[in-house]
């Protein structure tokens, strides 16, 4: 199982602890915001959160300030799906109980853990039909339920279900231009053919307001999710763009992404080569591509239609 788009491109923005503040200045209430101090959100690195989706997943992990005496930590887990899944909520359990264990294991003198905070970024197709809180999973009616009370292990998560939200609403967020067309990409990414057109069309209405450092890497990256959703060129959603706003402190990094498509392309091909000439690759020859630079991809590309065993095509 390959990282998709949509993960690529959620790790690529809400990973940036700036864009991550504004989704959650949106989606948090106001009683939890006026608790913690966005402005020192840190990533935390989240692989052994689940090993078995550490170059899946587009969960993403969080450290932040908690305001008043005795500040600690927060964890935010920013959890990115796309397809339904009724078990989130023990999924989620699960995450938390590993981010307690790491700390635990951490701080081996601190019997106390830190709050965690669970943000689920719904991308599929209908809206999420199920319960936000964990009792909601549990075999249990609202009678029995009711009797068992705050003896019942329960939490609750924080959902943005961009299925329940028109594309007006998504626009129209009081949030940084990017966050929006970041989601309003996600949302339209599966609905239609030519995404790239209407965050073309997005970006030309919100063009006074794409300014900063962290623009040109932003939409260098909304560009290589538009080339790999429409399966089009590169060159035919820089044009749009180009058409949608002026090139100016971007242009540069969606030249590094044509680059760097294009040196992706070249390790598929590679692969894909490599296992119709000598069957199926184990795991480390593929990431041994996969890590390789693009002059090496070329030079192992020109090796393999003269070598006959796969050993000769990696040899020194």
């Amino acid at each position: 199982m390959t990282s998709t788009p949509h993960d690529a491109l959620v790790r690529g923005i809400f990973g940036e602890p700036r864009f991550m503040a504004e989704e959650l200045r949106t989606v948090l209430p106001s009683e939890l915001l006026a608790t913690l101090q966005l402005d020192s959100l840190a990533p935390v690195d989240g692989s052994f959160i689940d090993e078995a989706l550490r170059e899946t997943s587009a969960d993403l992990l969080f450290s932040v300030g908690l305001r008043g005496a005795g500040s600690g930590l927060v964890h935010v887990l920013f959890e990115h799906q796309s397809t339904p899944d009724e078990r989130m909520p023990l999924r989620l359990l699960r995450y938390q109980a590993r981010i307690w264990e790491r700390h635990s294991a951490e701080h081996p003198g601190d019997p106390r853990l830190p709050p965690i905070v669970t943000v689920l970024l719904f991308q599929g197709p209908k809206p999420w039909p199920w319960p936000t809180r964990f009792s909601g999973a549990l075999a249990l009616d609202d009678a029995q339920r009711a009797g068992f009370g705050r003896h019942l292990l329960d939490f609750e998560f924080v959902l943005d279900d961009l299925a329940r939200q028109t594309d007006a609403q998504i626009l129209g967020r009081a949030s940084d231009a990017i966050v929006r067309l970041t989601l309003f990409a996600l949302r339209n990414a599966r609905a239609n053919s030519r995404l790239f057109e209407l965050v073309a069309a997005a970006m030309s209405t919100m063009r006074n307001d794409l300014r900063g450092r962290e623009v040109g890497p932003a939409i260098a990256r909304l560009a290589r999710y538009a080339v790999k959703v429409d399966d089009v060129s590169f060159r035919t959603v820089q044009s749009a763009f180009e058409n949608s706003l002026v090139p100016t402190e971007w242009s540069e990094a969606m030249f590094s992404t044509a680059d760097q498509l294009q040196a992706e392309a070249r390790r598929d091909i590679l692969l894909e080569q490599l296992e119709i000439k000598f069957g199926n690759l184990d795991p480390a020859t593929r990431v041994r591509v996969e890590k390789a630079s693009p002059e090496q991809v070329i030079a192992w590309l020109r090796r393999m239609v003269v070598v006959h065993s796969l050993e000769k095509v990696f040899a020194e």
